[in-house]
């Protein structure tokens, strides 16, 4: 897709994904499923939003297969229609996903296989010839060139963060030229809040780690561009503290964060509030008659139906009540 975008051109692929849609499940539906009495009974019930079980060869279900399989479809089925462009900057999550684990699992003399996603824009196959022969041409350039600066900083330092730091801050910088790329305004708009949403968290968890200067120095490193969050004041508010942070953010998009953020609310508060931002704005999609915007909507209704899914096998295991399981499942798209 090139700049001059218009969402006439998708007028066919935008009726075929809202047709898709509707196997997806509902808020209510997930949060039925939080009174399930075990997370197998979960599982069990998955079929009828379009899970098909997956059995390994041991005879045993494969959970992250089962509900991975669901994404890699809509990915696929995406990928055969005119707007598959539009959410390319998706998949670049899990590419960093499955070069950082090579990296990593390679350097621990591990097996990585368990952790690889069939999700990227390269291949599992491709990705793995990549990091042997340490080509990786097929990665975006700004991922490409990490790849390569992250095993030479990982080798020097055997500083498994400084993988994570290189590798993700590349993908947000490939994801942000992509959506550009792509015309799509929802998609932009998605990478900028993306960005000042980790760069948010990130402030504070530094913060409450009170590791005092250490903790701006650290924080420039991990710092993410192309937000609307700027670098130095970030900076001065995780030397200052929580206070500073809030009163950063208290007139922009993310005023609700400095409320949070000032009410003490525990970090995994803050992650879903984080979580239910980025959906909400990837809702816009929903109000779209046509257009690409309707592809990436879809996308992100499957991630985040799956995220909610594991969210209600996690607390069951954990042995939560339903009205806990609930409290912590994230805004849905349908």
């Amino acid at each position: 897709m090139a700049k001059g975008y218009n969402a006439t051109e998708y007028m066919y692929s935008s009726a075929r994904i809202r047709s898709m849609e509707t196997r997806i499940a509902t808020a209510e539906q997930i949060a039925r499923l939080a009174d399930a009495q075990s997370a197998d009974a979960v599982l069990g019930s998955l079929g009828e939003f379009g899970f098909e079980a997956v059995y390994g060869a041991d005879g045993k279900l494969s959970r992250e297969d089962t509900l991975l399989g669901v994404l890699k479809e809509g990915f696929s089925a995406v990928g055969e229609m005119e707007c598959s462009g539009a959410v390319d900057f998706l998949k670049y999550q899990y590419d960093c996903n499955n070069i950082k684990a090579l990296i990593k699992c390679g350097a621990a003399g591990v097996s990585e296989e368990s952790m690889l996603l069939e999700l990227g824009s390269v291949s599992v196959a491709d990705t793995k010839r990549a990091y042997l022969d340490k080509d990786y041409s097929a990665f975006p350039e700004n991922m490409a060139r990490a790849i390569a600066e992250a095993e030479e900083a990982f080798a020097a330092t055997a500083n498994p963060q400084k993988v994570d730091f290189l590798i993700d801050r590349a993908a947000f910088a490939d994801m942000l030229v992509s959506a550009k790329e792509s015309g799509v305004p929802l998609a932009e708009k998605l990478v900028l809040t993306k960005i000042d949403l980790v760069n948010i968290m990130m402030a504070v968890r530094l913060i409450r780690m009170k590791l005092g200067a250490q903790a701006e120095a650290l924080f420039a490193e991990v710092y993410v561009d192309g937000g609307s969050l700027d670098k130095e004041t970030l900076c001065g508010a995780v030397s200052a503290g929580e206070d500073r942070l809030c009163e950063a953010i208290a007139y922009s998009a993310y005023s609700a964060f400095a409320e949070l953020i000032s009410s003490e609310a525990s970090l995994g508060r803050l992650e879903k509030a984080a979580d239910d931002m980025w959906v909400s704005i990837a809702k816009e999609a929903k109000y779209a008659p046509f257009g690409a915007e309707v592809a990436i909507g879809y996308i992100f209704a499957l991630e985040y139906e799956v995220k909610n899914i594991r969210i209600v096998l996690a607390g069951k295991e954990a042995g939560l009540s339903s009205d806990i399981i609930r409290e912590r499942l994230r805004e849905c798209y349908v």
